[in-house]
């Protein structure tokens, strides 16, 4: 769903969150988030705008598979990868709505980190020891990396045949620009039922618009960051899969993304 990374320097800095110690903390990560505002594509920048469309098809129909989708997603005690979804004090407990803010946030312990740091090269090959990867892993270790969303576009109960949507933009503070959006829909091709082994099923499509708000993290993501990405939406659906009472049967996301 969200990958941070809020690489503007080097430095670890702090910032404020929901959960902090001091309540004044917490009304201040709120009003920051309220006040924050939806970024636009740049199609003249010199770093391109972007589409990566991911399917992971579940073994349940669309009704049973969108509501849990809906619940996981606004599910407070649930974890994507290392993502926690943070919303403002009004929302929780709540469905989404339309133009609610959120925000993405690394949630890591010790142990986390470390494998973290185990998995650098892995990822990054010679560029894990770069400014801005080193830049990342110092703001996840401080708890303070995240990207903030605005939702744009919600259909939780579309005519027959419709699709299920949710859709949020990027806003400012992120370090891309553009939108994931999400659609479920029942499969009704037999042959596609019969190439995955069901009798019934539906698609989970993600598309994921975006342009890098600077080079460093253009060269981030190229090296590694779309992996993470995909690594969280495999996460949300699968979570949401068995929620509806299903298993995911076939993605079209690589293997070797699928796992932390």
């Amino acid at each position: 769903m969200l990958l941070a990374g809020a690489l503007a320097s080097t430095a670890c800095a702090s910032a404020p969150c929901p959960d902090s110690q001091r309540p004044a903390d917490a009304a201040s990560w709120a009003r920051e988030l309220r006040e924050r505002q939806p970024l636009t594509l740049d199609y003249r920048s010199d770093i391109s705008v972007k589409r990566d469309l991911r399917d992971v098809i579940v073994d349940v129909e669309a009704a049973r598979l969108a509501p849990a989708f809906h619940q996981v997603m606004t599910d407070a005690a649930r974890r994507f990868g290392l993502i926690r979804v943070d919303r403002l004090p009004e929302n929780q407990g709540k469905p989404f709505s339309l133009g609610e803010k959120f925000q993405g946030r690394y949630e890591v312990d010790q142990a986390v980190i470390q494998q973290l740091h185990g998995h650098l090269r892995d990822w990054f090959g010679d560029f894990a020891d770069s400014d801005p990867v080193r830049a990342w892993v110092c703001q996840i270790e401080n708890g303070h990396t995240s990207d903030y969303g605005i939702i744009s576009e919600l259909t939780l109960s579309p005519p027959p045949g419709k699709e299920y949507v949710l859709e949020y933009r990027y806003l400012d503070g992120s370090p891309i620009a553009g939108s994931s959006r999400f659609t479920v829909s029942d499969i009704t091709d037999p042959d596609v039922l019969a190439r995955h082994g069901i009798h019934q099923g539906s698609r989970l499509r993600q598309l994921f618009e975006y342009q890098e708000r600077t080079s460093s993290f253009a060269t981030f993501f190229t090296k590694g960051g779309l992996r993470l990405h995909n690594q969280v939406v495999f996460n949300q659906a699968e979570q949401a899969a068995v929620a509806a009472g299903g298993k995911v049967v076939a993605s079209d996301i690589p293997v070797e993304y699928q796992r932390w």
